[in-house]
């Protein structure tokens, strides 16, 4: 079928002015770039600081990022502040209990991004006579207080407090505006940082629970470089290169190597992929097995996982190595990383903790995900493995 055009929106032919003035002075600029090239918090927090010293100058500056629950407790992910004051989890809570801070911005029916005390506390006085003022505020010397909050959804994510004494004066008008504008580059700064730990953290779990299965598993991209091989995995690769028996002298991951028939293996079935895309569609994957020729008890399992709609990464391998005799197995008789081979990696995730005795709203709370994504999940789980209950699955896992 011919590619059909798809006309764009018609807009007006007259031209469009286009500003080519920066919003900020060159200083500003410069620390902008540098705030923006951040690669994690430590680096994000030193260009913060100095930012904001050059656009609306503090004399204590906090940073609490990531928070655990704003609504209920002032923990978050990682607390940062400047002087440098090592404060206890018991005194920011003390803290919270006397802050009329959180209240008003819960109170308030559209999303509070930047507010000063003076806008909670338009009488000094009255100011003075809180216990946040006595306990938390005089004591170092502060009289003004700036915050800057960043939202995810419905939850406020981050905040960032500025504090000056009362000889600094209040936070400008102008100074408000200027921090207003920044806001939105520290938000996308920190929500990119914040994700990237995320995933990090989330690959970490993953990694160090694969490194103890007693299976082997490796992960190669699309060029056939490993992406990741967990310690069994290494040692299977040991066997293929060198021989079962003679593999057993050297360190697994010291001598770590995809054998080269694993590599033909990749790229006979990515061709096929490539030659023919159709062949399999977004629900199914790729596969074919292997064994070793000279030892045939060395057998694999290699997966294409095609491209996920919507991401712009390409397919990857997924590879199961194991020790086998040559006699058909059923479902009940493969070994677990057979089985959850056919799994997504959301579906393997949600499966190591059905694994491990999690209800479907335990594993939703733990995953953040709707109770209904978990089901359709498990469902699928079943199906590709070949259970019809969780009691079927646990009873094979630990079989």
């Amino acid at each position: 079928m011919a590619a059909q055009s798809i006309p764009f929106p018609m807009r007006s032919t007259s031209p469009v002015s286009v500003s080519t003035k920066s919003d900020f002075k060159p200083s500003l600029e410069q620390l902008l770039l540098r705030l923006h090239s951040a690669t994690n918090i430590r680096q994000f927090w030193a260009s913060l600081q100095a930012l904001i010293s050059e656009a609306a100058p503090y004399d204590a500056m906090v940073a609490y990022v990531n928070f655990l629950d704003f609504e209920s407790s002032w923990r978050a992910a990682s607390v940062l502040a400047t002087p440098n004051a090592v404060r206890p989890v018991t005194w920011f809570e003390a803290r919270r209990q006397v802050d009329t801070t959180p209240a008003f911005v819960l109170s308030r029916q559209q999303r509070v991004k930047l507010y000063r005390l003076s806008d909670i506390f338009t009488d000094t006085n009255e100011l003075k006579r809180t216990p946040f003022f006595r306990e938390f505020l005089a004591p170092g010397g502060w009289h003004h207080l700036a915050v800057a909050l960043f939202w995810r959804g419905d939850k406020v994510c981050s905040e960032i407090a500025l504090r000056r004494t009362k000889e600094q004066g209040d936070f400008s008008q102008s100074e408000v505006a200027l921090l207003e504008k920044l806001h939105f580059h520290i938000e996308i700064v920190l929500n990119r940082l914040i994700s990237q730990d995320e995933e990090q953290a989330r690959r970490g779990w993953m990694e160090q629970f694969n490194d103890h299965l007693p299976f082997a598993l490796l992960y190669l991209n699309f060029e056939f470089e490993t992406i990741y091989v967990n310690l069994e995995g290494c040692k299977q690769c040991a066997a293929w290169n060198y021989g079962p028996t003679q593999a057993k002298a050297y360190h697994p991951r010291e001598v770590f190597e995809v054998p080269q028939q694993l590599t033909e293996a990749c790229r006979q079935l990515r061709r096929q992929w490539i030659q023919h895309p159709t062949a399999s569609d977004a629900d199914e994957t790729l596969s074919l097995r292997h064994s070793h020729p000279e030892y045939p008890e060395l057998k694999v399992t290699i997966k294409l996982y095609t491209e996920v709609p919507g991401q712009a990464a390409k397919p990857g391998f997924v590879i199961h190595l194991s020790v086998q005799s040559d006699r058909t197995e059923s479902s009940d008789s493969l070994p677990i990383h057979a089985m959850l081979g056919n799994l997504t990696e959301a579906e393997q995730g949600v499966a190591h903790l059905v694994i491990d005795g999690l209800s479907n709203a335990e594993i939703a709370a733990r995953l953040h995900k709707s109770i209904d994504t978990v089901k359709c999940q498990v469902t699928s789980i079943y199906k590709k493995v070949g259970v019809s209950s969780r009691s079927r699955l646990l009873a094979i896992v630990r079989s």
